[in-house]
């Protein structure tokens, strides 16, 4: 197919909004439109012009917060699955993209498959060039969500790289969450559309019992044992069917609660922060990234909240082991710093890492 081009707007350098655009013929294509870390951070868009289309790996605040920018874009159309797309306002016109498969975006032939981080998410396949994989956010690792590995040829890729040189696996992180059962009330927050059910699921199959969760949670896992069953791993249907029915409202601090927001500046999370506060014998757990200039933030450096985290993107073998099934040439590592470019190069190996944009495919 014809080459193309990738301008890397947001997203390589830093955990920031994703953001990045391909261009390809006559058409462009923004991948992702974030908003955040930190909350109120959006890409800057106001020299990119129209765009043809948007298209969105999957539902979380980091790569659709930005869709209040469609206007400046031209207000072009936005391609999601339909799990992503139900969650969008109503004012966005949303077309389908499959959960796996190959489909097309406005001429442009695109392969998608699950990411295993989240309802609907998916990684984006181009025979742009020779090829380009975007893959969003994806966990190879995650025991709720399906993730479909990457297997046509992409001589470039645009791999999430969330945690760098990371190596720890997700089995060793229930080790570590495990210690803070049997000690009293614990607040877990968490997103809805993401590890939080995992983690429910988990706390079931190990037998906990007082299992207690907010209205979104709820929502979550109904849309998992109903409409969105094809982002989960194969025969887990029923056991989130059963999930959804033990788990109860949150009517009091008690027993394991897992609500939103996952920094406590909204929902659940935030009218439940006076009540348990001050109580000693509440424990709160964080189990991923805490922004900056949040109520999580300031419970976590002050000692009152516990830190710990639960893997929802790839450790660095995976990151590897994707470089080596799509046989990469071109490896730009996404949502870290710099310094972690030396320990990627050295694990996908012989593939070039950059982070300088703009890429030739």
């Amino acid at each position: 197919m014809n080459s193309g081009s990738l301008r890397l707007i947001s997203g390589v350098g830093s955990k920031a909004p994703a953001c990045f655009l391909l261009e390809t013929g006559e058409k462009r294509l923004l991948l992702d439109l974030g908003e955040g870390p930190p909350p109120g951070r959006l890409p800057e868009i106001d020299d990119l012009g129209p765009v043809d289309a948007v298209v969105v790996t999957h539902g979380h605040q980091d790569h659709i917060g930005g869709l209040v920018l469609l206007p400046k874009l031209g207000n072009p159309t936005v391609y999601a699955t339909e799990a992503v797309g139900r969650a969008l306002p109503g004012s966005v016109a949303v077309r389908p993209l499959p959960l796996g498969g190959r489909s097309s975006i406005m001429g442009i032939p695109v392969e998608t498959g699950r990411n295993g981080h989240a309802p609907g998410g998916v990684w984006l396949s181009f025979p742009t060039g020779d090829g380009f994989l975007y893959t969003g956010d994806i966990s190879a690792e995650s025991v709720l969500y399906a993730y479909d590995l990457p297997a046509a040829a992409a001589a470039t890729v645009l791999a999430d790289c969330s945690y760098g040189d990371y190596r720890k696996p997700l089995a060793e992180c229930w080790s570590d969450l495990a210690q803070y059962l049997g000690r009293g009330p614990l607040l877990l927050p968490v997103p809805a559309n993401g590890r939080g059910p995992e983690i429910a699921l988990e706390l079931m199959r190990h037998g906990v019992e007082d299992i207690y969760v907010d209205d979104a949670m709820r929502k979550a896992l109904r849309h998992l044992a109903g409409e969105d069953h094809r982002s989960l791993r194969d025969g887990l249907r029923e056991e989130i069917e059963r999930l959804a029915q033990i788990a109860a409202p949150i009517d009091g601090v008690r027993g394991i609660m897992l609500a939103a927001s996952a920094d406590l500046a909204s929902g659940t999370c935030a009218k439940l922060l006076p009540q348990v506060e001050d109580k000693a014998e509440v424990n709160i757990l964080f189990t991923g990234r805490i922004n900056a200039n949040t109520p999580a933030e300031r419970l976590a450096k002050s000692g009152r909240a516990q830190t710990m985290r639960w893997n929802v993107h790839p450790r660095l073998a995976d990151i590897s082991a994707l470089v080596k099934s799509v046989k990469a040439l071109t490896v730009i590592p996404a949502f870290c710093d710099r310094a972690q470019l030396p320990a990627l190069a050295e694990a996908v190996a012989p593939a070039r890492v950059t982070m300088d944009g703009p890429i030739a495919i």
